[in-house]
């Protein structure tokens, strides 16, 4: 079979994929996406922070959720309500994090060896000088008729959003302000004309942890000696956990024997004043949470602790290229090309961005063992449900990402090349989680995250590796990429392992 022939096939069964590959289609389901209650948690790892205290979210056991229903009165039930506030938080954590991950880098389809006619030979000469960088691109193309295979790995662990620990954060959720009766006396006791119970919050503490498997296979094809085709096709396996320690925090005081009740018909009788009978976790544990007993008074539970675990694997979002060189100098090389991203990856399980994004791009560099390039690139993304509001399933403009970055690959040896890049991405019109406090109806202060407005989220790296060239134009590649800074998603230094071969 021809190279030629071999990258068709490649290229055919990446087109396959894309056509064969879709999400699941259906949003992360809550409360706000129905008219009646949700019992049954989704499995899409969408919804695993979203949903981490039941899909309804953090109502009353009547609703499938994990506090219990109560009375003020044998006629006067209260539906527990704290949902509001936790479908807007958790669900817009999400989207941020979706969205970035939706820009996961890929080992780039660079050939480590360059391929030009010698007009003395009259044949096509290896010209290569070093093995070219890993994660950023260059000016010159693979040569006519040449075939670039190559598979790599890369494992992220991300620990922050915007500088917020993700395995250390709090959030605070209110209780609904609306559909509740005024009241001027008597129990319970009033605020601002509504009940003192309105006043409630729940407190929580979490960690997630979120860790991603990343198997990329490239191609690249040398069509002309100055145009490439390339396809990048990345298989992924993401790894979700969420952990919550939640406390109901209660300003109203309500005396024994209320309408009948003693503290909503429990058989053991509280002394007078005893605080916060209103809001309770359910006895009857209904999400696999953990109770944990604070009140001196055994029938109050007012925290629990919750988790919420998925994992996911696929293809995620196929890439194709077509990368022209424009310039083809002596020593300089100028290309001209563009990326276009297929939704291919499943959103709902965190492995693709769920819409088409196309980034032109340019890159220039230097031949010779000492190579410096660089490369600027602006991607155009179209509506995804990771930008909206995946409880709702509506869709919203994915943030375009403007990419550049420079740097150097240096050929120490015939079989040994070192890279040093500084790779930068732009993702702009981003929603940005902030960390903050809130204060509640008794003063105290507690960790919230909220989101901010939206702003662009610049985000830079450096990359450090090398390539060896055991024998033939077999090369072995290894790379970290570290963060320089906090902004969108962070992840620990990031490991680079990889194989390619040069036809």
């Amino acid at each position: 079979m021809t190279k030629a022939a071999t990258f068709v096939l490649i290229l055919m069964v990446s087109v396959s994929i894309c056509l064969m590959a879709q999400s699941s289609g259906e949003p992360c389901p809550t409360f706000f996406a129905t008219t009646t209650p949700i019992s049954t948690p989704s499995k899409d790892l969408i919804c695993v922070v979203p949903q981490i205290y039941g899909p309804s979210g953090l109502v009353g056991d009547n609703e499938f959720g994990p506090l219990v229903n109560t009375a003020a009165g044998t006629t006067s039930p209260h539906d527990v309500d704290f949902r509001n506030s936790t479908f807007v938080t958790l669900p817009a954590l999400t989207s941020e994090i979706g969205t970035q991950l939706s820009q996961l880098p890929l080992a780039s389809p660079v050939s480590g060896f360059i391929f030009a006619f010698s007009p003395s030979l009259g044949v096509m000469t290896e010209v290569t000088q070093n093995f070219g960088p890993l994660l950023s691109e260059r000016g010159q193309t693979i040569g006519r008729h040449r075939l670039f295979v190559g598979v790599s790995y890369q494992y992220f662990d991300f620990d922050q959003i915007d500088g917020v620990n993700l395995r250390n954060f709090g959030a605070v959720f209110r209780h609904e302000q609306t559909g509740l009766s005024a009241c001027t006396s008597g129990p319970p006791t009033c605020a601002d004309n509504l009940p003192v119970f309105a006043k409630d919050i729940v407190t929580t503490q979490n960690s997630l942890d979120l860790k991603i498997h990343e198997i990329a296979a490239v191609a690249t094809f040398g069509f002309t000696d100055r145009l490439d085709v390339s396809v990048a096709v990345p298989i992924l396996n993401v790894r979700e956990a969420m952990y919550s320690t939640a406390t109901i925090r209660s300003f109203e005081t309500y005396p024994a024997g209320i309408d009948g009740n003693s503290c909503f018909d429990n058989p053991l009788q509280p002394a007078l004043g005893v605080r916060g009978c209103m809001h309770q976790f359910s006895q009857t544990p209904v999400h696999g949470e953990t109770l944990l007993p604070q009140s001196p008074y055994p029938f109050l539970q007012n925290q629990a602790r919750f988790s919420k675990t998925g994992s996911a694997s696929g293809v995620g979002d196929v890439l194709f290229r077509g990368k022209f060189q424009a310039i083809k100098g002596e020593k300089i090389g100028l290309a001209v090309g563009v990326d276009v991203h297929t939704p291919t990856g499943d959103e709902l399980n965190l492995l693709g961005s769920g819409t088409w994004g196309t980034r032109p791009f340019v890159a220039v560099s230097h031949s010779g063992r000492i190579a410096p390039h660089a490369s600027f690139g602006y991607q155009i993304n179209g509506n995804s449900v990771l930008a909206g509001d995946i409880t709702k399933n509506t869709k919203a403009h994915l943030p375009n990402v403007v990419t550049y970055d420079a740097g150097a690959d240096f050929g120490v040896t015939r079989r040994i090349g070192v890279s040093a890049d500084f790779i930068a991405l732009a993702l702009l019109n981003e929603t940005k989680i902030t960390q903050g406090t809130f204060t509640d109806f008794g003063g105290g202060t507690h960790s919230d995250i909220a989101q901010s407005k939206k702003e662009t989220s610049n985000q830079g790296s450096v990359a450090i590796g090398g390539k060896v060239k055991p024998f033939g134009r077999l090369l072995i590649t290894a790379n970290v990429l570290i963060r320089l800074n906090d902004a969108g998603l962070h992840a620990k230094p990031v490991p680079l392992g990889g194989l390619s071969y040069t036809f």
